[in-house]
Parts: structure tokens; sequence; C-alpha cells
């Protein structure tokens, strides 16, 4: 399906590792259709975290683009590293998008990092 530029929206996911941003990006495939089963970072099936070291390491280390279709609007994901490591992922991804989500632990609230983002 072609889209008109005005339906194309971007958007980053934030926050510090461990806070949901990749169950989240699964959640969102999920509830659209997108995919059929929600994968999970423990069961090393998520649709972003793809590669033999993210599985291992049981976190994202490359940005992840993802992309649906909702409401007639295609909606590019980006799922972020949370590792201050991987920061020049963060960086490029935010490069391209005019949103972001910042995603935080709701227990343990801002954690390192969180505020250079």
């Amino acid at each position: 399906m072609a889209y008109d530029t005005k339906n194309i929206r971007n958007a980053v996911l934030l926050g510090h590792p461990g806070c949901g941003k990749t169950t989240f990006a699964e959640t969102m495939l999920f509830e659209t259709g997108a995919i059929s089963r929600r994968g999970t970072v423990q069961e090393k099936n998520t649709v972003s975290d793809y590669t033999d070291l993210e599985q291992e390491r049981g976190n994202s280390i490359y940005a992840t683009l993802m992309h649906d279709d909702w409401r007639g609007n295609k909606i590019n994901v980006l799922d972020t590293p949370g590792f201050d490591d991987f920061v020049g992922e963060v960086v490029s991804s935010l490069k391209v998008s005019a949103t972001a989500l910042m995603l935080l632990n709701a227990k343990s609230g801002v954690e390192v990092g969180t505020e250079l983002l």
C-alpha cells in the first residue's frame, strides 16, 4: 500500500534498560494485527530483538524499525536500546523521527541515563 507523506508517522521508543520498550512495541504490533502472537524478551522471540547477540543478552543492541497500518496511517516505530553504550543508535533514530515516547519503569522511576535522553 502506498501512503501519502501526510499519513506517515515516525516515533522513537526511549527509556532506560528493561523499562519495557521492546514489550511495548511487541504489544503494539500484536494489538493492531501486524503479528498473530506476541513474543517476549524472556522467550527470545520478539520482532525487535532478532539478532543472536540481542537474544543472548536479553536486551536491545540495535535500533529496530517496525511499521504498521493504523486507521489509514503508516506508523513507523523505532525500538531503541536502553544502555548508554548504544546511545548512537538512539541519536540516529531521533534524527528521523518527529515523535519520541519515553517509557519509564513505574516501580523504579527515572534511572541512570534517562535524563540524558
